[in-house]
């Protein structure tokens, strides 16, 4: 009897950029509400502009958000199955919950903050805090248990995916409260233009604590992958020597950390707003291009 095996099997990706796009969007919305939450339980009067721009910011990102993941749907009429069709085990489950209970947390949060009504606003922000690190956490969940998968099949995962949005939602904040301090550099005092330098050298320090952790934790994943399976090894040869190469080391490492890093670590470019708001915008491009190809990448690695 003849046998023919055939292995070109057509190979389709099941998540694409739109999914990209939203994990990095629910990444800006945590940077944007942890950063506003910290100013507002800081409590002072300079900490004021940034906690208005974290709590609008956050509840605008997040009606941006889910329209990414009903595109993605194809079959947008059904979205109320995600409300009906439960799995309490499933952390999509949970991210429904997480979509649609935060914006109302987050609306009376801002209106809290923008309101001056300090009290009410800090405790709504540590209520609302752990839904809205869920929002984005719960994106990291959702990629570990894709078995098979050598790349989002990391325990390290989750973490990577907070500390990232802090850093994205970090960058994005000093740039709109630099074009903040220039809208309204003629009606500032000399000490509130010096309180808001001081601000914006403070969230840059922040911006260089966690984009180092960042580093640290991608340092671990890229050597779980070389020491790990074959899948993990190509996964890894992928990634440094094959197709996102150029992207990974050039785009997401090299433009989008090592360069705001170094850029950051001058004090002349620090101090100086231009260079402020190029490091952030670095950082920015660089944790998109590391969403898409977390997603995308991930699934390079044929099942078959």
């Amino acid at each position: 009897m003849d046998v023919r095996v055939i292995y070109n099997v057509p190979y389709i990706i099941p998540l694409g950029l739109n999914i990209a796009v939203y994990f990095y969007i629910t990444g800006l919305h945590m940077g944007f509400y942890t950063t506003s939450v910290v100013a507002t339980l800081i409590g002072k009067k300079e900490w004021k502009p940034i906690g208005k721009i974290g709590a609008v910011g956050a509840v605008v990102i997040l009606t941006i958000a889910p329209i990414f993941l009903l595109i993605d749907l194809t079959q947008i009429p059904r979205f109320w199955h995600l409300f009906v069709y439960l799995n309490i085990t499933s952390p999509i489950t949970w991210g429904t919950f997480f979509l649609t209970s935060y914006p109302i947390i987050g609306l009376f949060y801002a209106w809290y903050v923008l309101k001056g009504r300090e009290r009410l606003a800090k405790i709504l922000g540590l209520v609302g805090f752990p839904i809205a690190v869920s929002v984005h956490g719960y994106t990291g969940f959702i990629l570990v248990l894709g078995k098979g998968r050598v790349f989002w099949n990391a325990s390290l995962n989750p973490i990577l995916f907070l500390v990232s949005a802090m850093v994205s939602g970090l960058a994005v904040i000093i740039i709109i409260a630099n074009i903040r301090r220039l809208f309204f550099a003629g009606q500032s005092t000399p000490s509130e233009k010096e309180n808001d330098a001081r601000i914006i050298d403070i969230l840059l320090t922040m911006l260089i604590i966690f984009i180092i952790i960042d580093l640290v934790l991608l340092g671990s994943d890229l050597a779980a992958l070389a020491n790990s399976t074959q899948d993990a090894h190509y996964m890894f040869t992928l990634l440094t020597a094959g197709k996102f190469s150029f992207w990974f080391l050039g785009v997401e490492i090299l433009m989008g950390e090592l360069i705001p890093l170094i850029m950051l670590s001058v004090p002349r470019i620090k101090t100086n707003l231009t260079g402020q708001n190029i490091a952030a915008a670095f950082v920015l491009i660089g944790i998109f291009v590391m969403r898409i190809i977390i997603v995308i990448g991930g699934q390079s690695v044929p099942l078959h």
